[in-house]
């Protein structure tokens, strides 16, 4: 059957958004099938439900939280509507509260407020090797301050799963400012090398500013994709705000052909 789909951009990181209304549990098998499309170069899939008062809401592939596909949907709405606000509330899997992106359609950005984060603590791996890990609603990050490492990436997801429990776990790998994230879900069961993770850049910008004086902190991490921009409020020695951004485009509606029979 032919599915309607817009594909979104969010500095590098891919992100299908699925229009036609499909039941939940054929998420993931919806997902896989366009994540095998190489025409789409797809990341991850987001799938757009209209609720009973006839506003929008997007549920990720897996149920995760991922800034990335949150600020592009935030772009999206303002796209659709014909006042094209600057401000847009954006309700997401992986948050209990709805979220605010800031768009600006002419200059082609948009940037989210952030959830807050959770638990900043360390993972250990089996190897003895020790990591900072920072917990958001529905997704959790590992930092490693070296290059990639692939082989090494299973494990530490492994540790920090066993660590907290969350839908889907990143490993950052951070050199100077820039930033290779891989990201795994468990509902697709996927680890993906992303070429720019938003949740990511937040949790590595957390993690940067960990320890330091009340104040506003601003970092820019390059990444595969492009730079994305993260912004982390301290106060009383807590995070208080988080807000991230960068560029966005966002497809014309196109028909996919997948196998699925509704």
């Amino acid at each position: 059957m032919d599915l309607r789909i817009r594909t979104a951009d969010p500095t590098g990181n891919i992100t299908v958004f699925v229009l036609d209304k499909v039941r939940r549990e054929d998420y993931a098998q919806i997902a896989a099938q366009l994540l095998e499309k190489e025409e789409l170069h797809a990341e991850q899939v987001g799938f757009i439900e209209e609720k009973e008062d006839g506003t929008w809401r997007m549920q990720m592939m897996g149920g995760e939280f991922c800034g990335n596909a949150s600020r592009s949907f935030g772009y999206l709405k303002s796209l659709l509507d014909e006042k094209h606000p600057e401000k847009v509330p954006v309700e997401v899997s992986g948050s209990d509260r709805i979220l605010t992106a800031e768009v600006d359609l002419e200059k082609g950005t948009s940037r989210i407020q952030m959830p807050l984060p959770l638990k900043v603590c360390r993972v250990q791996t089996e190897e003895g090797e020790s990591y900072p890990l920072v917990e958001f609603d529905g997704i959790c990050h590992v930092i490693v301050f070296s290059e990639p490492e692939p082989v090494k990436t299973p494990g530490i997801i492994q540790a920090a799963l066993r660590r907290v429990s969350c839908d889907a776990c990143g490993v950052m790998y951070v050199k100077g400012d820039s930033m290779i994230p891989a990201v795994y879900v468990k509902e697709t069961d996927s680890l993906i090398w992303e070429s720019s993770c938003g949740s990511g850049t937040m949790g590595t910008a957390v993690c940067l500013s960990e320890g330091k004086a009340d104040g506003i902190y601003t970092y820019q991490l390059r990444q595969p994709g492009g730079t994305i921009e993260a912004v982390v409020y301290r106060q009383g020695g807590k995070v208080t705000e988080c807000k991230m951004g960068g560029a966005v485009s966002i497809s014309e509606e196109i028909c996919t052909e997948i196998s699925w029979k509704g």
